[in-house]
């Protein structure tokens, strides 16, 4: 079976200054994969990349067998969808609106109608469990809420790869939850999804593979529990956390301490 996505010796550099430097990973159909690191790690920018958001200086990426450059905008949306870090509305557009956007790569090859696109709208909303806000104006939600919209938008739009840059990051932990868990039954399903995440515990949890960034570069990659070790969590975070293993899963628990 051909990987979905395969990034080869991906470089970015903005004038002197190196922010990605040989990155290369594959990822197959059903794959949830985290990408992981510290602040500045070069997650985003390896994000951004992938998506075609931002240019990079040297590689090569491929989506389903074809390289992301040849590519049109159409075709690259059908391909994959991308969650930005951060989704500021520019204007006051409603709930339904805002997810109806999901279809508009798809509305370029077949007609979809107005009733099909409410319906599968409301769907995506009931399935991250805002259901309740479809009446509501995006620019009038709470951080977590907009966030959870713009995911209900990825899941509507129906790409074989999601890309989602710290999609977590403003919500609580029972919308994290409801997020991952979505994303985790999405793959099941044979669709694909690279996550940049912060919290290394949901990342033990819901991820298949982890790819660990530090200063640009890949620094391990591999299952969960083998790139959580703690030789490398000591090595990017010395003595601020403590690695210990789920009583009950196994996996691994990453948690800060007081000194």
């Amino acid at each position: 079976m051909k990987p979905l996505l395969t990034v080869s010796n991906l470089s970015y550099q903005v004038g002197a200054k190196t922010l990605l430097k040989d990155i290369s990973f594959s990822m197959s159909a059903g794959e949830l994969v985290g990408v992981i690191g510290p602040n500045g790690a070069g997650k985003s920018t390896l994000m951004k990349c992938i998506s075609g958001f931002q240019a990079y200086s040297q590689g090569e990426i491929i989506i389903d067998g074809e390289l992301l450059s040849s590519l049109s905008h159409i075709d690259r949306a059908l391909s994959m969808s991308y969650l930005p870090q951060y989704s500021e509305a520019a204007f006051p557009f409603s709930v339904m609106e805002t997810i109806g956007l999901g279809f508009h790569a798809k509305q370029q090859k077949t007609l979809i109608s107005k009733a099909v696109i409410e319906e599968q709208s409301q769907a995506a909303l009931e399935r991250v469990g805002i259901g309740h806000l479809h009446h509501r104006t995006v620019t009038d939600l709470s951080g977590g809420e907009k966030q959870l919209v713009h995911f209900a938008r990825l899941l509507v739009q129906g790409t074989p790869l999601m890309l989602l840059d710290e999609p977590t990051a403003s919500l609580d932990i029972g919308h994290e939850s409801q997020l991952m868990n979505v994303l985790h039954q999405e793959c099941k399903n044979g669709k694909s999804a690279l996550v940049a995440i912060h919290n290394l515990n949901t990342a033990a949890e819901f991820c298949d593979r982890l790819i660990l960034i530090n200063n640009g570069e890949v620094m391990a990659e591999g299952k969960p529990n083998e790139v959580l070790s703690e030789e490398n969590i000591r090595s990017l975070y010395q003595d601020l956390v403590m690695v210990s293993h789920h009583a009950v899963t196994g996996n691994t628990i990453v948690s800060p301490y007081k000194k």
